[in-house]
């Protein structure tokens, strides 16, 4: 079976099929692996199923017309994701950053929908398998926006080849995944593959051509570069009027005032409404319809999101962390938040090296806010605090009561536990944290 075959039997078929626990039937199954599953094991149980047809690395099964079998799975998916994308022709926009890339991709797609049938990658499907699986979703649509994470080099180039975007954004750079890229300057070569993909191939680079780190090494890379900012290439503006909670901005296009009410919380939020406005004026959507959809948009996915119950109001931002968006979140918890204020904050992960310092660097920073409380989880924050450090008590390994100001805990079922029998009454809440702590899960005792 060539791709082209197998193209034409995905056009016929229910869709892509990872896990046989879900639907399978007349479905093209992947048989993935990875360090602690194997697809190929269950492709028998495809097979009963009634998939179309399965891709496999084995080649111990019976004979079966259904059976495609590959050295991998996994790059046979990729090559029918990018097969299929180049047959659709859809213009893709690629995003990219340490922070804030989720957040300005579904901004992006807001401001483009208002033009353009819009694609956009759902939930965090932005590594080496939701690319291609949101690459298959395309049912042709003009423009689709392709999140891309990495936490190791050479990443985004791979993704840049099967997606083959005609432009890209990168957020910023900043100190996250270090465990994988190794430093800052390994972070900005690691990003920057994308500016390298579309320089090779004619393609744009939309900048905030405020961040210098980005335009100088843009300009390294030769690629065709449009700034955003005032006086720039995408002629914008953008600065905040107002916060209570939410974020009220001025955004200026061409020169035109547009006063916003949005419903993101926090400043960091400022950058990520200019590249998606940016993106907007490239593409060509009227000014008046970026603002429109900026103001329009409600954040559902633990980014910014603002929730407001009985005994307090939170601000939920618990989808990732490091260090520089982890004292973004603060600084904006400080900036509307009215006493008595409290700081949930879960470990940075993916940090290497540089974990215990960066966890210390923030622990003692935190000491010095004049915040009421603050709990923290993961053993990265257990490693460092000490006695006398913030008013926090050195823990043993167990989620026995902490003491004192600030409170630290091995996992989040210790600070469940904390919450239960010392509930938080009448505070202004930031929780916030890495995935590995799943911080979202105590919402209902806040």
């Amino acid at each position: 079976m060539t791709i082209q075959e197998l193209h034409d039997e995905f056009l016929h078929s229910s869709g892509i099929c990872t896990d046989t626990r879900k639907a399978c039937e007349d479905s093209i199954f992947v048989a993935l692996k990875g360090g602690n599953f194997d697809g190929n094991l269950f492709v028998p149980d495809a097979l009963r199923q009634g998939c179309r047809v399965a891709i496999t690395e084995r080649t111990d099964l019976e004979p079966d017309r259904r059976l495609w079998v590959v050295p991998s799975a996994l790059e046979a998916l990729q090559q029918l994701a990018h097969f299929h994308r180049m047959k659709q022709g859809t213009r893709i926009l690629a995003i990219t950053g340490s922070n804030g890339k989720t957040t300005t991709k579904e901004l992006t797609a807001r401001v483009l929908e208002r033009r353009y049938k819009v694609a956009w990658t759902r939930g965090n499907l932005n590594n080496h398998i939701g690319v291609p699986l949101t690459l298959l979703s395309l049912k042709g649509e003009e423009v689709a926006i392709v999140e891309m994470g990495a936490n190791h080099p050479g990443e985004i180039e791979a993704l840049c080849e099967i997606a083959s975007p005609q432009s890209g954004m990168i957020t910023n750079v900043g100190k996250a995944h270090l465990e994988g890229f190794g430093s800052l300057e390994g972070v900005l070569r690691a990003k920057t593959e994308m500016y390298r993909y579309l320089a090779g191939r004619g393609g744009s680079a939309l900048i905030d051509g405020s961040d210098e780190t980005l335009v100088k090494r843009a300009g390294q890379l030769g690629v065709r570069s449009l700034l955003i900012g005032p006086e720039k290439d995408l002629n914008l503006a953008c600065r905040i009027t107002g916060q209570n909670p939410f974020l009220q901005v001025d955004l200026q296009v061409e020169g035109k005032s547009y006063p916003l009410a949005t419903q993101l919380v926090g400043a960091l939020n400022l950058q990520n409404i200019l590249l998606a406005a940016g993106a907007g004026l490239h593409f060509g959507v009227a000014a008046a319809d970026i603002a429109e959809a900026i103001a329009g948009y409600v954040p559902t996915n633990h980014r910014s999101q603002f929730l407001e119950g009985k005994r307090n109001r939170v601000i939920m931002d618990a989808y990732n962390a490091n260090p520089s968006s982890m004292r973004g979140a603060i600084e904006g918890l400080m900036a509307v938040g009215k006493p008595p204020l409290m700081l949930i904050l879960g470990q940075m992960a993916e940090l290497g090296e540089t974990s215990e310092q960066e966890h210390r660097e923030l622990l003692e920073w935190v000491s010095s806010l004049p915040v009421e409380r603050v709990l923290l989880v993961g053993a990265p924050f257990s490693e460092v605090t000490g006695e006398g450090a913030g008013g926090t008590r050195k823990k043993n390994r167990r989620n026995d009561e902490p003491s004192g100001r600030i409170a630290v805990f091995m996992d989040r079922k210790g600070l469940e536990d904390h919450l239960t029998s010392d509930p938080p009454d009448g505070y202004h809440i930031l929780v916030k944290g890495s995935r590995v702590n799943e911080l979202e899960r105590i919402i209902p005792l806040l």
